[in-house]
């Protein structure tokens, strides 16, 4: 009876730890998709306004964007008037800068061609060949 008894008692200390460590689980994924959703809100964006790539038109700003014809861009252009790595926007100096990579035919911030990173604020647009894109934090 003893041993009978002992074995219910293992039993139902397991059935306990298991769902107790299921609860966990469940939890903890629920905290990490709000968490993921509430910080991919927040993010600074940049929009594709004109003749980007189709169907997303909004990517979050990480660390950088690196925008060109290139394959291994984060935006992938099939613009003839961009060059393989055109542009990238980054964060540095507690601010969000666009940056010429060097490219042929250049990335204009109005009117303006720009040959040093320029510092973004919301609403900036900027155009690469015949795309045009906004900033937005």
């Amino acid at each position: 009876m003893f041993n009978e008894l002992t074995l219910l008692l293992h039993i139902a200390l397991l059935i306990v730890i298991y769902a107790f460590l299921f609860l966990v689980v469940r939890v903890v994924a629920r905290d990490l998709s709000l968490a993921k959703k509430a910080t991919e809100e927040k993010l600074p964006r940049i929009t594709v306004l004109k003749g980007g790539p189709d169907g997303k038109v909004d990517y979050p700003l990480v660390d950088q964007i690196l925008i060109g014809r290139a394959p291994d861009c984060d935006i992938v252009l099939e613009d003839s008037f961009a060059s393989a790595h055109h542009a990238r926007v980054y964060i540095a100096n507690a601010g969000f800068w666009l940056e010429d990579l060097k490219s042929t035919n250049g990335t204009t911030m109005g009117i303006r061609k720009i040959k040093e990173p320029v510092r973004l604020t919301r609403g900036s647009k900027f155009s690469i060949g015949q795309c045009v894109f906004q900033f937005d934090e």
